[in-house]
């Protein structure tokens, strides 16, 4: 800072860019200032920059003779912090705020990827998922975005509760092992718990609804987007996100509710043709088995026929009992 018509020109390029008025080259030449005061209050290039603003306006006030000098050196010195401190006020919180950007992970029919999160937290995708992340995941929030099946071990961290959004739902947690399902184009969304705890949410435009305050180990929670309905029942969460060790487990599952499953897993495409006379619904376990053989299971069990034409199988379940 020169004369007293370069510091007027800089405090009125100052208030022009604290209310957002000043054009790209002029927030360029004020940054370029700003960042010469990137260090903390007491630098010397901050302490100097202060000095020469007080030292100015005492010498306005007080002349330093006689009996106010002891004055003017002691209302200096507060000056002296007090203009440190709203320089560096200043230089901190007009910066303009870091970009969020979103990075995202998929996976395909017949594929599965293990993750580590920024945290260390772990997370598991099943097939045909993706999760969408943060660029500033773990600074001041954990949350992601889940597209499908994933099994996630968070890691504990009782100040960040970990969110994992999935449609109009949120599932948060501070440490446990959980499996979340969400597919598009299924109305159906599950949350399971293998260890630990987790609170269910429904985000609504002004409004969140807790659908369950605390799922524990091996309960499962439903939840019909179509309806809006939700239920709390009792499951073997092993079995659930038995996926990951190539264990599929079906309990109550109707013929095109397997077929999708398979569709995901087998990387195939399952056309249904037929018309049941009933509503025809299995448990069934397939652990680790070939297409071929886990198609054969089905038939026994279900009475089903179906043909196999390269990648694409045809289930006639006229048939079903």
């Amino acid at each position: 800072m020169g004369t007293s018509s370069d510091k007027a020109e800089l405090s009125a390029l100052l208030e022009k860019y604290r209310a957002g008025e000043c054009t790209p080259e002029e927030i360029a030449q004020v940054e370029a200032w700003l960042d010469s005061f990137e260090e903390l209050p007491d630098s010397e290039a901050m302490t100097a920059a202060a000095n020469e603003v007080v030292v100015n306006v005492m010498h306005s006030l007080f002349p330093a003779k006689g009996r106010l000098r002891h004055l003017f050196y002691a209302a200096a010195a507060v000056l002296v912090l007090a203009v440190t401190s709203l320089l560096f006020l200043f230089r901190f919180y007009t910066k303009t705020p870091a970009t969020v950007t979103y990075a995202s992970i998929s996976t395909g029919k017949g594929e599965r990827k293990k993750l580590t999160l920024p945290d260390g937290s772990l997370l598991t995708l099943n097939a045909a998922s993706s999760v969408v992340i943060p660029s500033d995941f773990g600074q001041e929030r954990r949350e992601l975005t889940l597209s499908g099946q994933g099994t996630f071990d968070i890691k504990q961290n009782t100040k960040q509760p970990f969110v994992v959004h999935t449609g109009s739902l949120r599932t948060v947690v501070l440490g446990t092992v959980f499996d979340v399902k969400a597919y598009p184009g299924e109305t159906a969304l599950q949350v399971a718990v293998l260890s630990g705890k987790v609170r269910v949410e429904k985000q609504a435009q002004r409004n969140t609804e807790i659908l369950a305050p605390g799922i524990e180990k091996d309960q499962l929670l439903t939840y019909d987007a179509g309806t809006g309905k939700h239920e709390l029942t009792h499951c073997r969460a092993e079995d659930i996100a038995g996926w990951q060790q190539n264990k599929l487990f079906f309990d109550q599952a109707t013929i095109a509710e397997i077929a999708q499953v398979l569709e995901r897993q087998y990387n195939i495409h399952i056309m249904l043709t037929g018309k049941a006379k009933r509503q025809c619904r299995y448990t069934l376990q397939l652990k680790n088995e070939p297409l071929n053989k886990a198609l054969l299971l089905l038939e026994q069990l279900s009475g089903i026929s179906y043909q196999v034409n390269n990648n694409e199988i045809k289930i006639n379940i006229a048939s079903c009992e």
